[in-house]
């Protein structure tokens, strides 16, 4: 059975990124080798089933590309870190960013039903909650006071 192929443009179109994003992956070492016809790069299974990985994982926003490549390399750096480092970090940074979301859903529906005219400017919960917000902010950015021996 031969590999079907498929030409970069091909794959661009059915992936739904660009021809160069393409390129890219494929000069950082990301998809196996490509096949060459002239300057056409061509694509079989193997490098369809990389890159629709990397779609999952970067493309989505969910891993870096540099993570990307330390999860798919199968040699990596000692200097970097494990694939299982890169999971932990990328689990913590999701929920991280599952946790802002939900706070800012929490503010839009609270703007949504609050009964004052101009919520935005005359809401007491929300300046009161921006107030905190401010306040934390500040409070990280003040010197910590110096500690007695």
């Amino acid at each position: 059975m031969t590999d079907e192929r498929y030409s970069i443009s091909q794959v661009a179109r059915c992936f739904g990124v660009p021809v160069s994003t393409l390129r890219y992956y494929d000069d950082l070492g990301l998809l196996p080798a490509a096949e060459r016809r002239g300057n056409v790069r061509y694509y079989g299974h193997e490098q369809l089933r990389r890159l629709a990985l990397i779609q999952r994982l970067h493309h989505r926003g969910l891993v870096s590309l540099a993570d990307t490549a330390t999860l798919i390399a199968e040699d990596p750096p000692a200097d970097q870190p494990s694939g299982l480092q890169v999971l932990i970090a990328s689990i913590e940074a999701i929920r991280t960013r599952i946790h802002d979301l939900h706070l800012a859903q929490q503010l839009l529906e609270h703007l949504l039903t609050c009964p004052t005219t101009d919520p935005v400017r005359e809401c007491t919960h929300l300046r009161t909650e921006l107030g905190q917000v401010v306040d934390q902010a500040l409070t990280a950015l003040r010197p910590r006071p110096p500690s007695r021996p």
